[in-house]
């Protein structure tokens, strides 16, 4: 019998303090690399936090985690499915200098500018730099009036002690906002670079402002999270996952400015920091699910029914289907975003 002996020791560990539970798997972080915090990083510093990345195997871990025998067994997505998503920022292109491929970081006004602040990040390999550049030609065409804080390649890097940790699978999004952060915006809206805009986006920075975040969210997706990775983070955190809402991070907005924020903050730097909890096919969804659920009596979207999958999110995304039909819908619902295939 396949014995589990991460699943083994967490019953035991109900009890335990944050603090020793993050001392517990602090060190056990299979994504960090040995690279030292600097504020600052050079192109040297990116080309050797590129090669380092390469050398990250995931796979011993996966195959440790992955419950074959278990009453959970026949839920959970195939392992090669868990592996593509938490394998991804392991495989991503931050730099290829003999490719003549360099990070691109850039604030854009957009139309008349303002305070209000769009923030997308894409690595340099894929269909995404292009995808992401058309999402910023898009947010013009449509009337935006604010600004837009992108990055390809490189590293979010906002306090100097996240680019070891760039292979944690889309930790970067949170980080990136953070760097948004430190060039003076509080009203950050994150946008995943699949989507463009089709009409103007204001009215989710309209409801920034009054509620403090945007968060578009569904019922827990049960088999795309492995039995441990589900259990370290209801230890960490003290929430069962089946009864938070789990958020969607096609688009995420928070107000910095709340009070609330610098607590989240915190804590999801912890999560990042033990690594483990990322690992799902929903990797960095389920870790701010559960985070967020401490804050839902400040977050009104969080209970809002209007954001849930089952009234479409309130005509904020839609999915694009590989024929047109899916354009058309969003066009005739009056969708905000269009999700594009992206691969």
């Amino acid at each position: 019998m396949n014995c589990n002996w991460l699943q083994v020791i967490l019953e035991p560990m109900i009890t335990i303090s944050f603090a020793l539970l993050h001392l517990f798997f602090a060190s056990m972080n299979p994504f960090e690399l040995p690279f030292e915090d600097k504020k600052e990083l050079t192109q040297e510093d990116i080309v050797e936090i590129q090669s380092l990345l390469k050398e990250v195997d995931l796979k011993p871990k996966l195959s440790e985690l992955y419950p074959l025998e278990s009453p959970w067994f026949d839920r959970l997505k195939p392992l090669q499915e868990i592996e593509r998503r938490a394998t991804r920022c392991l495989k991503q292109v931050l730099i290829d200098p003999k490719k003549g491929l360099f990070p691109e970081v850039g604030l854009i006004e957009i139309n008349e500018g303002g305070g209000d602040c769009f923030v997308v990040s894409c690595p340099l390999n894929g269909p995404y730099k292009e995808l992401l550049k058309e999402l910023i030609m898009g947010l013009q065409e449509v009337g935006f009036n604010g600004h837009v804080y992108y990055r390809i390649g490189g590293v979010a890097n906002p306090t100097g002690k996240e680019a070891k940790w760039v292979g944690v699978p889309y930790a970067f999004k949170i980080f990136t906002m953070m760097e948004a952060h430190n060039l003076g915006f509080n009203h950050l809206i994150w946008l995943d670079s699949s989507l463009f805009p089709l009409k103007n986006p204001r009215t989710l920075f309209e409801k920034l402002h009054n509620d403090g975040a945007v968060v578009l969210h569904r019922s827990h997706p049960t088999g795309y999270i492995l039995p441990t990775t589900k259990a370290v983070i209801e230890k960490m955190v003290e929430v069962e996952l089946e009864r938070v809402r789990h958020v969607r991070m096609w688009v995420f907005g928070i107000d910095m400015s709340r009070p609330w924020v610098k607590s989240f903050l915190k804590s999801y730097t912890k999560m990042v920091e033990l690594g483990l909890p990322f690992i799902s096919c929903y990797p960095e969804e389920f870790v701010i699910s559960a985070l967020l659920d401490a804050y839902k009596e400040q977050i009104p979207s969080l209970t809002d029914p209007m954001m849930s999958s089952k009234q479409g999110y309130n005509n904020i995304v839609e999915s694009q289907d590989k024929n047109s039909s899916g354009h058309r819908k969003a066009y005739q619902k009056g969708s905000i975003f269009l999700i594009r295939e992206h691969g």
